[in-house]
């Protein structure tokens, strides 16, 4: 068989039987996106996208933050852009990929559309992370070096795979499906730091439901488009990829949701980021010191995240999320990377631009790294004082990993948080119901509905 028919094998012939930990790990990556969403949807940048989707027509999935419904792929692609757009939804190690931010507005615009219950939701989420994991495993790291967004390409073809589960599609049509996706995966790291990024993961997300549907309705593609001499792997695969033999052994066995789970995020800003900012905030915790202290911080990191972190000085807040300068510097001087932070105004505030001199970056060889994404070398963090001492931690994995996880108070902090400022009380506490209670919902639609109802 084919690699994208051993998918579809695999996608279509899973009992909808899952552990409770794999669906407790699922409801709390709709729980945390759908709050991403809710924040995400009343910045420019996703209002920007559902003024633009206005025009196309009316239908049965709920545009985040309004009252209007679009078709499904077009509502998928204003949620997927807000989901992503404040660089606080999760990260999905196994295959590099934002991948919450793409299945889950796919899959609630879907399921919205055929009205799905929530274990259908599940369901479809969970096999189509799997997908996820044996795509990315088979062209990353070299594929994310090469310079490809894999939330974008890699994230289009799995949640593709995912809407047919919700479809209900056989083995041929799910090939057809994620064959389509291929053709429409795209998405590239030259647009991080620019309103372009998080539109590549709401362009996903609707792709992904564009594929299914033309799938079920019987368009084919190349069932080899993965491994053809001019298909994805040759084209898209980077300097060194993988190849498909040793992810396709560990397709389900076990499930990347229960070896790795997911990475939530506490700080607002790129996921490269994140290990030597908690390395930071460890070291500050333990030894009490304050930023007038600190000489220098050395910092290394994978090649791929120094690419991802391109912006020493930045100058608005979409650069300051792809910024270890300035956002070591919040993390010694307030703490947090919050949202709050990343405005035009605070992006230029002059105690957190004096800092930036203190942080160096330096990252790894890409020929010294693993090709294996499952194996993460740590990220050192090194903190030399006016003193003369020295302090240094290092991490694999940052906080709210499976490893250092979140407690279900600090998830629900997050979810309030971020909807708090754009939901009635009444609303907010029923999502929060709904979500607690998502294997039980007999509907999608009366969970979409509390999200939608705030529109101005």
């Amino acid at each position: 068989m084919s690699v994208l028919e051993t998918l579809a094998a695999w996608a279509t012939s899973q009992e909808h039987q899952w552990s409770d930990i794999v669906l407790d790990r699922a409801m709390h990556a709709f729980g945390d996106t759908i709050a991403c969403m809710v924040a995400g949807g009343a910045d420019p940048v996703s209002i920007k996208v559902a003024q633009g989707i206005h025009a196309w027509g009316a239908g049965a999935a709920t545009v985040v933050g309004t009252q209007r419904k679009a078709p499904a792929p077009w509502a998928a692609m204003v949620n997927g852009t807000a989901a992503h757009v404040l660089e606080i939804d999760d990260n999905f190690y196994p295959a590099l990929t934002h991948a919450s931010a793409v299945l889950v507005p796919a899959l609630l615009a879907l399921g919205e559309e055929t009205d799905a219950s929530g274990m259908d939701l599940l369901d479809a989420y969970i096999v189509g992370l799997e997908l996820h994991a044996t795509l990315g495993r088979g062209v990353n790291r070299s594929h994310y070096f090469a310079g490809w967004h894999p939330t974008a390409t890699v994230g289009c073809i799995g949640t593709a795979g995912a809407c047919a589960r919700l479809l209900k599609l056989d083995a041929g049509q799910t090939v057809a499906a994620m064959s389509i996706a291929v053709s429409m995966a795209s998405g590239n790291k030259a647009q991080f730091g620019t309103e372009a990024k998080s539109f590549q993961c709401g362009m996903s997300a609707s792709n992904a439901i564009v594929a299914a549907q033309l799938a079920a309705s019987g368009l084919q593609g190349n069932p080899e488009v993965l491994e053809d001499p001019q298909g994805f792997l040759a084209l898209y695969g980077g300097p060194a990829p993988r190849g498909w033999d040793a992810p396709l052994k560990k397709l389900g066995n076990p499930l990347a949701l229960e070896e790795f789970g997911l990475a939530p995020k506490r700080h607002a800003c790129c996921g490269s980021a994140h290990n030597a900012i908690d390395c930071v905030l460890d070291l500050k915790r333990e030894h009490g010191f304050s930023p007038n202290e600190v000489e220098s911080i050395d910092i290394l990191v994978g090649a791929s995240n120094k690419k991802n972190l391109r912006y020493d000085n930045p100058q608005d807040e979409f650069q300051a999320r792809f910024s270890m300068h300035y956002n070591i510097a919040l993390a010694l001087l307030q703490g947090t990377v919050t949202l709050a932070d990343f405005t035009p105004e605070a992006v230029q505030r002059k105690a957190v631009r004096d800092l930036f001199r203190l942080t160096h970056l330096k990252a790894r060889a890409f020929e010294d790294e693993p090709k294996d994404p499952d194996d993460r070398p740590p990220h050192i963090v090194k903190l030399t004082f006016k003193d003369g001492r020295t302090l240094e931690a290092q991490r694999v994995y940052a906080r709210g990993l499976i490893q250092d996880p979140y407690t279900d108070d600090e998830r629900l902090a997050k979810i309030e948080a971020c909807c708090q400022p754009w939901m009635p009380a009444d609303a907010l506490a029923s999502l929060v119901d709904q979500l607690v209670a998502f294997r039980a919902l007999p509907s999608v639609r009366t969970l979409t509905a509390t999200f939608g109802a705030n529109d101005a």
